[in-house]
């Protein structure tokens, strides 16, 4: 959108330079005119583009859709702890018959 207006705004100035008596080139005041024209267009169109982003945010089907994700977040987090328990759970029982193992070894070199 910057570039278009900005492309229009060079397009238009030199469209409507008019050679003077001396040899230069100025640009008319109509010129002008239009480049703040189209300046103002590109910023009505973007309060236009902002205020109805701004509409879809607050529409019933953002905010389900952000609450479902809310929930989701919710459900994977949950899900990880319980994996992390049973790991850990796992992880004890390993860890406990290691021990047991290294004490049998002990008690039969012994």
């Amino acid at each position: 959108m910057k570039r278009l207006t900005t492309f229009a705004i060079v397009f238009l100035a030199l469209a409507c330079m008019q050679k003077q008596p001396d040899g230069t080139y100025r640009i008319t005041n109509d010129t002008s005119n239009a480049a703040k024209k189209a300046h103002d267009n590109a910023a009505k169109s973007g309060d236009e583009i902002k205020k109805a982003t701004e509409d879809l945010g607050k529409s019933d089907a953002v905010q389900k859709m952000k609450n479902g994700s809310v929930e989701l977040g919710r459900g994977v987090k949950e899900g990880l702890g319980q994996v992390a328990q049973k790991a850990g759970a796992g992880l004890q029982k390993a860890g406990k018959k290691a021990e047991d193992d290294v004490k049998k070894t002990d008690t039969q070199k012994h």
